[in-house]
């Protein structure tokens, strides 16, 4: 049949059936190769669907001249299941050549663990392989990714249950501040003792202006004004509008860089 498909022309009417009739009573070959790759954690509808692909890659990519079908067909539909598991099943994908390695890395353990009786090491892997041990480490520590763990698995720590997703930490919107506060310090020490005891008191140990003005006998509207004017002072100078920290409100006209301390180049 696919011989007398194979001399048709591809348009023929003809060649269609016969084609359809081909895969259909071919059917029982592609799924008993997808029987063989059940038990990996993949759904067997999947797994038949994908083989039946590969069936008709094959049958539309023989050619009667160089041999016989099942010769060429098998490794075709295995070809197709394996580039499934490689490129669709993996939960965190990895670099091919890391997915090969890992395949090679575990035939060469099972080989050298059948000769010496033991569990070769990963330098006896890298020595077995030709390859650096650091990639034979690599390529055993991608086993954690093709299958994760649920965010909701129930672990516990310090006695106390909880799941895996109370382990992992939310971004610090503090980090971002980081350039601000080491720019900030030099212009801190340029304040007259009063200012920074205004700031101190209103921005580290949260007291209101009312609280700082009893404290320090000023009034609240004293208070308010001394730590607005500090405010735009230190603002100045952190943009560059200043070469120095004036807490009077006065500001140079020449526009100059935003202060960065020396060798700061940002949060890594």
């Amino acid at each position: 049949m696919l011989r007398r498909m194979a001399a048709l022309p591809s348009g023929s009417t003809r060649r269609t059936t016969l084609r359809t009739t081909a895969i259909e009573g071919l059917v029982p070959v592609a799924d008993r190769i997808a029987r063989r790759y059940a038990n990996r954690g993949e759904s067997p509808d999947d797994l038949v669907q994908v083989a039946r692909v590969g069936l008709v890659k094959a049958v539309d990519g023989f050619d009667p001249a160089l041999g016989g079908f099942l010769g060429y067909a098998v490794p075709t539909i295995q070809g197709e299941l394996k580039r499934y598991f490689r490129d669709q099943c993996w939960d965190v994908r990895v670099p091919r050549e890391l997915q090969e390695l890992r395949r090679d890395v575990q035939r060469t353990v099972d080989e050298l663990a059948q000769r010496a009786g033991h569990d070769p090491t990963s330098a006896e892997v890298a020595a077995a392989l030709r390859v650096d041990r650091r990639a034979v480490l690599a390529a055993l520590g991608s086993d954690r990714a093709y299958s994760t763990a649920s965010l909701n698995l129930p672990v516990r720590r310090d006695g106390q249950s909880c799941e895996v997703g109370d382990l992992i930490g939310a971004r610090d919107e503090r980090v971002e501040l980081v350039a601000d506060r080491v720019s900030l310090r030099p212009a801190l020490d340029q304040l007259p003792d009063r200012e920074r005891e205004l700031l101190f008191l209103r921005y580290f140990e949260n007291q209101t202006q009312s609280q700082i003005a009893a404290r320090v006998g000023l009034s609240q509207m004293h208070v308010s004004r001394l730590i607005t004017r500090t405010l735009a002072g230190l603002r100045a100078w952190i943009e560059g509008d200043s070469d120095r920290v004036d807490v009077c409100g006065q500001r140079t006209a020449a526009r100059r860089t935003p202060r960065r301390p020396a060798g700061f180049s940002g949060v890594a």
